[in-house]
Parts: structure tokens; sequence; C-alpha cells
């Protein structure tokens, strides 16, 4: 993939815009900061060279020629024609600038603004007045809108029209990991680029490169991180162990009698109302029971130091619809990523999961008080 984008560059052969989708994760926004550091190489180099003026402005988002737009959060009586950040708190200023430049540092790196829900219609109108003006270096201005699904509907709008009348001298490029998301309109007026799953070994051999951690430990992490190099990265700061017996400890419950735990069990995961990290434990119950499916058909597993346990399971449970199962997490796994209400997400998911493994006792519904 980013043979293809540095050979259209290197042959003056790039779109007015870019869409790069695919999981989250996998290098989109990597790839892009990657593309706009080569187009402001002062040595013109490909690689860029990371040494000039223009990289080192890059290694912390500070180049006038770059602008990286993200979700921010709205300032107290704030007006669409208002500076993006106008009306918002030093505080609150203070840590978006802290929070770009981490990404200008480690491009895989998750950005977290408190209240950061929508890519506003201010950051988009900013985008049409600067993509008139006149370059500083005299080369291309390059806009990148990380998780564009999250812009409003005037946001999209907005932004349609620099599409559909793009300056020459510009490079849109939108990410996002719902392209589903978007209008039709912009996904036809950009170029698509998917991005696949990286593979383990990718992973292992960043994780060892980058973070000098051992073989060993790169490779476990490989292995649950779902072709996602940043959540490879979040796994790594993570107890690992700990969560993944925390998944079966909630999967024993949903499968038991004690409605009492499994009430605490959902409360305690929807407390911090952290999306992220409801959708990380989910994604570990979603691979638990994909194991316990790919057993089930002599396939190799991810979770190799859970292989006893996993045999118990398929062994007690075997009329389970683990396909089912599966389906009912990852349907879960969408719904908070839609904002729907975590408790209840996580009720339904337990009735269903236990509708799933122990289709005998489908009529007996779930009651916990959340």
């Amino acid at each position: 993939m980013k043979d293809i984008l540095l050979i259209a560059l290197k042959g003056n052969r790039l779109p007015h815009a870019y869409l790069f989708f695919g999981n989250d994760g996998v290098g989109k926004d990597a790839m892009a900061l990657e593309l706009a550091r080569v187009l402001q190489c002062e040595k013109q180099s490909n690689p860029a060279c990371g040494v000039c003026s223009s990289c080192t402005k890059l290694k912390t988002l500070q180049h006038p020629d770059v602008r990286f737009i993200t979700a921010l959060p709205v300032g107290k009586g704030e007006k669409s024609d208002d500076s993006p950040l106008a009306k918002l708190a030093e505080d609150e200023v203070r840590v978006i600038q802290e929070q770009l430049k981490l990404k200008g540092s480690n491009p895989y790196y998750r950005v977290m603004i408190p209240r950061a829900n929508i890519i506003k219609i201010n950051s988009i109108r900013e985008v049409r007045r600067e993509s008139a003006m006149t370059t500083f270096g005299h080369r291309k201005r390059v806009f990148i809108i990380s998780h564009a699904d999250e812009m409003g509907e005037e946001a999209s709008n907005t932004i349609l029209k620099t599409l559909e009348e793009p300056p020459g001298d510009t490079l849109l490029i939108l990410t996002t990991s719902r392209p589903e998301n978007l209008l039709p309109t912009i996904r036809s007026r950009c170029q698509n680029v998917r991005f696949d799953p990286l593979t383990e070994e990718d992973i292992q051999n960043a994780l060892v490169e980058r973070e000098k951690i051992v073989e060993s430990q790169a490779l476990s992490i490989a292995r649950l991180a779902n072709g996602s190099y940043v959540r490879a990265l979040e796994l790594l700061q993570e107890d690992v162990a700990q969560l993944r017996q925390d998944v079966v400890a909630f999967v024993k419950r949903i499968l038991g009698t004690d409605t009492v735990a499994l009430s605490h069990d959902i409360e305690a995961l929807s407390a911090s109302r952290d999306r992220e990290k409801v959708v990380h434990f989910l994604t570990l119950m979603l691979m638990w029971f994909r194991d316990a499916f790919v057993l089930t058909q002599g396939g190799e597993i991810i979770n190799l130091d859970q292989q006893e346990d996993l045999k118990r399971f398929t062994a007690k449970f075997p009329s389970a619809d683990l396909v089912g199962a599966i389906a009912e997490v990852e349907r879960a796994i969408s719904l908070v990523y839609k904002n729907g209400y975590i408790n209840l997400v996580l009720l339904l998911l337990a009735t269903r999961v236990r509708k799933s493994i122990q289709p005998e006792n489908s009529g007996k519904a779930i009651r916990v008080q959340v």
C-alpha cells in the first residue's frame, strides 16, 4: 500500500482527494501523515528525510501547510463562523495542542480530546478558507480529516463543495473506519484506498523495532491485536492477562445463575462511560468465542494459553451456536460505536449470548439491576 501511494506521488499522479478506509488502527492516519511529509520535505526525498525544517515541524504537527482535522469540543456561545478554538477554555486548547503533538510524534497514537464528539463545521470552513490561500513553501497544502465519518451534515456538505471545486495545489485526505457513514457523494469524489488489517508478523516486527520489547511478548500482543497496531500499543499498556481473565469471568456470569454478580459486572464496565474500553473488552470476548469455534473446527487459536479452558467450554456446551455468539458480540461492538446506551447493550448481549450458548435456556430472560 505504501509503495503504491508513493509511486503515485513520484509520478506526480496524485488525485485531489483520497479516502483511506479500513479497520481502526491499520495505518490510515500514518500513511496520510507520511504522504504529507514527503510532499513538504525540503530535500524532496522519498521517503521524507526526517531532519529538514519541514520534517521537523511535522513531527509536532506544526507545519503551516499541513492541517490535521479531528473532532473538537464545542465552546460556550460558539458560532459556526468562529475559529475552531476561539471559544474554548485555555486548558482545552492546551490539551488539543498536546494531543496533536503526540499524534505528530507517533502517527498511530489515538487522539483523545474530552468532549470531542463531532468534526465541527468551523473546522471544515477553515479548510475551505485556507485551501484558497497560497502555500508557504510553494508546495501542496495537505488537509487530513481523521475519522471523517464524525462530520455532521453541515460539515459534510461543506467539504463536499471543496471536493467538487478542488484547488490545484491542495490535497485532501479523509480517513475512516466507517465509510458507510459518509455521504455517497463524498466517497465518489475521492480516490478510495482500502487498508487491510495488518498481519501478526507486521505487528510483531513493529513492536520489537519501535517499542523495544522481546519477540515472545510482541507475538502474544500481535495475536490479540486483531490486525490493529493502535490496539497493539494499547494492549502494551494494559494488564492483558487480567483483562482476558475478566472476559472469561464475564462469560461464566452470563451462563450462570448469579444475576447479582452479572449486574455488578455490567455496572463496572459501564461506569467509566469509556466506549473504547468497552469495545476493547468486547473485542477480547469476540476473540474468545472465535477461538472456541476454531477449536471445534481443528484450526489454530489465538489464545494458546487458554486452550484447556476452551476445550472444557466446548465440551460442556456441545450444542452451542458459537457463530451466533460471535455475531451478537460484533453487534454489541457496533452499537457501542454508534453511541448505544452501554448498560442496555451489555444486558441485551448477555441475554442473546446465553440464548446462543444454552439454547435449552433460551426462554429464561436474564433480569439484572442496571
